[in-house]
């Protein structure tokens, strides 16, 4: 409990700034764990790429969302080429814009964090001078400030940093996902269309 008490102190400390940084923060981190689960959930990373081909030939046996994209790519009788370009281009599309928007926000708030930060390290600045012109009686208004500058720095960085190594991981698998789909798109065409 007293842990509790103890941040909540070091919050109101840290003045009305601390407002806006609890709210970057929760939007940081909820739109950046929805973003991990999304491209953790299912198989599109490649990791049943060894089973790629007995899918093609069974497409109807292919598991988890590559299996789904799978048959939308091959699903039809008078399958062309360009009709499997334009599709792996249109999966491709959904699946790795809806990754795009959720790292806009998460890189966004990350850099934002930081500023809100410094924001309220030059109201606790002000504060602090405003403490200083009163003279000797206003000590108190300048350890305050100097209190809301430091706390509202640090909180920034760490809500920040954290951040930014969630967006890491959310592009590097984003960037597996594009690269399976690259790979699926390859190994339909060669499959499908073998040259005689």
């Amino acid at each position: 409990m007293n842990l509790l008490h103890d941040a909540l102190q070091i919050f109101l400390t840290g003045g009305g700034i601390m407002y806006m940084l609890g709210g970057v923060a929760f939007i940081l981190y909820a739109t950046a764990f929805a973003a991990l689960a999304y491209v953790n959930r299912g198989n599109l990373t490649g990791k049943d790429a060894d089973e790629w081909p007995q899918w093609l030939s069974d497409p109807e046996h292919a598991k988890g969302r590559m299996g789904e994209a799978l048959r939308y790519v091959v699903h039809g009788d008078r399958l062309t080429i360009k009709t499997v370009q334009r599709r792996v281009r249109e999966v491709r599309l959904n699946l790795v814009s809806a990754i795009d928007r959720r790292l806009l926000v998460i890189n966004t708030l990350t850099a934002a964090a930081p500023l809100a930060g410094l924001l309220g390290t030059v109201m606790g600045m002000l504060a602090m001078f405003g403490g200083l012109a009163q003279g000797g009686g206003g000590m108190e208004a300048v350890a305050s400030g100097m209190q809301e500058a430091l706390i509202t720095t640090q909180t920034g960085l760490t809500i920040a940093l954290p951040g930014l190594f969630i967006g890491l991981i959310v592009k590097a698998k984003r960037d597996a996902i594009s690269g399976a789909l690259a790979r699926l798109e390859s190994l339909i065409l060669t499959t499908r269309f073998k040259r005689s």
